[in-house]
C-alpha cells in the first residue's frame, strides 16, 4: 500500500531544486499515455540477419571460439 502522507512529508522537506524536478517528472508522466505495448528488445530486431542458424544453437562452440 502507499503511504500517501509518507511521501508527501518528504516532498515538503525537499530544496526547490529538487521540487523542480520531481514536477517535471510528473509533467512527463501526465504527457505519455500507456499504450501498454511494449518495445521490442534490441536483439530481437537483428535475429537471422547473419549467415548460420538464426538461433545460433546449432554449433554454438564454433561461433563462440
Amino acid at each position: 500500500m502507499i503511504d500517501r502522507e509518507a511521501i508527501m512529508r518528504k516532498i515538503d522537506s525537499l530544496p526547490d531544486a529538487d521540487l523542480k524536478k520531481i514536477s517535471k517528472f510528473l509533467s512527463s508522466l501526465e504527457e505519455k499515455p500507456d499504450t501498454g505495448k511494449q518495445k521490442a528488445d534490441a536483439l530481437s530486431g537483428v535475429i537471422g540477419i547473419c549467415e548460420g542458424p538464426q538461433d545460433l544453437a546449432e554449433k554454438h562452440d564454433s561461433y563462440a571460439y
